[in-house]
């Protein structure tokens, strides 16, 4: 994960501290012990076991998530147990990447649950990512593909290549039937097909394309001046959005304060 994804994704573990966590995808371990250092109870999965030194609380599970994923979740909801946090990290296939999170939501282990997908920048996961019908499950309550936007990697082993960015999936059992069914966020464009443009754009001028007529050049300029201007408007509403917010926390706290500092003066005068 990129420094900003880190962020993210340690800010949501602080927020949430979950009881019971699941992770598709341990490779060498970085998020996992993120995750473990928050949760009470972690399991992970992966294709091989990690040599890892782990606290008593994670269990890996070695093998084939698509097999071992939906055992677990069953026996989870046997018992009447609750997923609190899942990040889907594992197969990148269009494939493997829809099957783990349509796992996730046919389970009734996960019920009021948070999830994270890594990746969903990538153009074979996001084609996964996009795949599944969100609205099937009315415990969907809301869906942000991009909540962390992805990149290009300028360095020159992955020259071009798209990655990164985390997708959110909050699940919440108690949603009314009546709730709108359109869960998926509608504000902003979705980011992943703005970088795949950039990327066509940046590497047909990069290669001085000279079958591409100057015309057509430059309306991919044009386009990706538009695309720039798309995702600094992105940025713009999402920082106006969070001032917002701070500015309607502290209204909030003010009045339901208020009774208590007015007690205080009365108690004040009522000493003097």
């Amino acid at each position: 994960m990129s420094l900003g994804e880190r962020a993210a994704f340690e800010g949501v573990l602080t927020q949430l501290e979950p009881e019971l966590a699941i992770e598709i995808g341990t490779a060498e371990g970085a998020s996992l012990r993120r995750i473990a250092a928050h949760a009470k109870e972690v399991h992970s999965f992966d294709l091989v076991a990690p040599s890892l030194e782990l606290p008593d609380h994670v269990t890996l599970h070695p093998g084939d998530s698509h097999v071992l994923l939906p055992e677990l979740l069953a026996q989870l909801a046997a018992d009447g147990r609750n997923v609190d946090f899942a990040l889907v990290d594992g197969d990148h296939s269009s494939d493997g990447v829809q099957r783990d999170i349509e796992d996730l939501l046919d389970s009734d282990a996960v019920r009021r649950t948070l999830i994270l997908i890594h990746d969903v920048n990538n153009e074979q996961v996001r084609r996964g990512v996009d795949a599944v019908r969100y609205r099937a499950w009315r415990k969907v309550a809301y869906v942000e593909l991009d909540c962390v936007p992805g990149y290009m990697f300028k360095q020159p082993s992955l020259r071009h290549e798209l990655w990164g960015g985390l997708g959110l999936i909050v699940v919440d059992d108690s949603r009314p039937a009546t709730a709108d069914p359109e869960v998926l966020q509608q504000r902003y464009y979705p980011a992943a097909p703005l970088w795949a443009e950039v990327r066509d754009t940046v590497v047909s001028r990069e290669q001085g394309d000279e079958t591409v007529p100057a015309d057509e050049l430059t309306a991919m300029n044009d386009r990706v001046a538009l695309l720039e201007r798309q995702l600094a408007e992105m940025e713009e509403l999402v920082l106006r959005e969070r001032h917002g917010r701070n500015a309607l926390e502290q209204s909030i706290s003010w009045k339901l304060t208020r009774p208590l500092r007015a007690a205080k003066a009365r108690a004040r005068r009522a000493l003097a």
